[in-house]
């Protein structure tokens, strides 16, 4: 009898007995005709279907009746709803993001394209300002070959003036414009823009001319190359300029001279005034002229 009460599901046989105490029929299967509460489930006259393999038995189960609860399907339902969801979503965050990251890059190549285009508006700018001073130059050196002469407002000396004596430097009055001629040899560092001590000095005493009988005269800042270059170093246009603007940095920065008094030249190797086939020709058309003109600022 025990033994065969343990087969039972307890709860039925304490549900079949109370129902019998109290003199009811609660659980259907109680009273059902040769219902036995200590049968084994499936026999004949058990109230509930039998449970299969890894489905638990009574009448509470989610697999009650050999289905799956509504409840639990409905979660399920849920469930897979929530999982697709989630997917489109983290597809939609990849997208997002890819298209986040083509703007990044998209707007990092505006921002060097827009600093290459001022780098070039810079250099146009110099460029422009480089063949404007340029056309000056060869204005006051024209003059002084007897070409055109520009309109004076006032005239200098056609003698050098007094108290113009510049050590290692040639001054050549030159019609209205007066010339110092300086061999760069002497001034810069072989094929660099480098100033040395001598030109220092030069400059200097240049610079106390300037104040105290030309202050208010422009000044020409003319560099001339040779054709072969300073010790097997070519020279062009761009490196003369570099040299005169050197000099003319120097005068602004050392004596302060007016930045609108000044203005560079780079003749490079076209105007040469000796032979540049010899080493002392070349050497002669190595020169720096600071060229004081008639024009006022």
């Amino acid at each position: 009898m025990d033994m065969l009460a343990e087969q039972k599901p307890r709860w039925a046989r304490h549900l079949c007995w109370v129902s019998l105490l109290a003199g009811t029929a609660l659980v259907s299967g109680c009273n059902r005709p040769g219902y036995n509460p200590y049968m084994p489930p499936g026999a004949a006259g058990y109230p509930y279907p039998a449970p299969t393999a890894g489905m638990p038995a009574g009448p509470g189960s989610v697999y009650a009746g050999g289905q799956m609860a509504p409840q639990l399907i409905e979660l399920q339902r849920r469930s897979q709803e929530l999982d697709a969801n989630n997917r489109q979503l983290t597809m939609q965050l990849a997208q997002i993001q890819q298209q986040a990251t083509a703007y990044r890059e998209r707007a990092d190549l505006l921002a060097r394209q827009l600093e290459d285009a001022n780098r070039q508006n810079s250099q146009l700018l110099a460029t422009a300002q480089q063949y404007a001073d340029h056309v000056r130059g060869m204005q006051a050196s024209m003059t002084s070959r007897g070409g055109a002469r520009l309109t004076a407002n006032n005239s200098l000396s056609t003698t050098a003036p007094s108290g113009m004596d510049i050590p290692g430097a040639r001054v050549l009055p030159e019609g209205q414009f007066i010339r110092v001629r300086v061999a760069t040899d002497q001034m810069f560092a072989p094929g660099t823009a480098q100033l040395n001590p001598i030109a220092a000095s030069t400059l200097d005493q240049f610079a106390a001319l300037l104040a105290r009988q030309y202050p208010r005269q422009r000044v020409a800042v003319e560099l001339h190359t040779d054709a072969g270059g300073a010790n097997g170093l070519p020279f062009t246009q761009q490196s003369s300029t570099a040299q005169a603007q050197a000099v003319v940095d120097y005068l602004i920065q050392r004596h302060g001279l007016p930045v609108q008094q000044l203005y560079v030249i780079g003749h490079g190797p076209s105007r040469p005034i000796a032979d540049n086939s010899t080493p002392s020709g070349r050497a002669e058309n190595r020169r720096l002229e600071l060229v004081v003109t008639p024009e006022t600022f």
